[in-house]
């Protein structure tokens, strides 16, 4: 015996499958223009560099420190924190290519208060077009030390002198050298 049909059937038929797939396509496509643009991931970029940064920044202080107190002296060199006598540092950091073409470097005349030595980081590359990811990358790093400094800058910003910087953020800042570049400094 044949049951008549009753409108009920079973599955899905293919244009329904295909019209799922699309709609799916377009909630995806809108879903990620919207995670785009919620997320600057440029800025984050700059962030997580400055962030290693600042992690190289404390392991050289320390180092600094150990190598003071083991030797009873000051580094004069930065290559002396992972100089075979000493060994504090397996390996000095690398600079990053991003922000510097340089690196740290151990500067013994600050001129300014404590041991007069301090690590330097000189940021010179100056990349995009409109020249300020270099000054995004001090106020940053100055953010990092006091959140009031704003992350809004304008192409060739100065960030103060070293000393006026030293004044307002203490040991480590982000300051604007007489030949444009920006130097961050952390003193000893």
């Amino acid at each position: 015996m044949v049951h008549p049909y009753n409108g009920k059937r079973k599955g899905i038929s293919l244009v329904e499958m295909t019209i799922a797939v699309i709609l799916f396509g377009v909630l995806s496509t809108i879903a990620m223009l919207y995670y785009k643009s919620l997320f600057n991931i440029d800025l984050t970029a700059k962030k997580a560099r400055v962030a290693a940064l600042m992690d190289q920044a404390h392991q050289l202080s320390g180092a600094f420190d150990v190598y003071t107190a083991q030797f009873g002296v000051t580094p004069i060199l930065i290559s002396d924190l992972n100089a075979t006598n000493a060994m504090i540092l397996t390996e000095l950091p690398i600079r990053i290519r991003e922000m510097s073409t340089t690196g740290w470097e151990l500067n013994t005349s600050t001129g300014l208060p404590g041991t007069g030595k301090s690590f330097q980081f000189t940021i010179d590359l100056n990349t995009t077009v409109s020249g300020t990811d270099d000054e995004l990358y001090c106020a940053i790093f100055n953010h990092e030390i006091n959140t009031s400094v704003s992350y809004v800058v304008t192409p060739t910003q100065t960030f103060g002198t070293a000393l006026s910087q030293y004044s307002a953020l203490g040991r480590a800042f982000c300051y604007t050298e007489t030949n444009g570049f920006h130097r961050i400094m952390i003193v000893k």
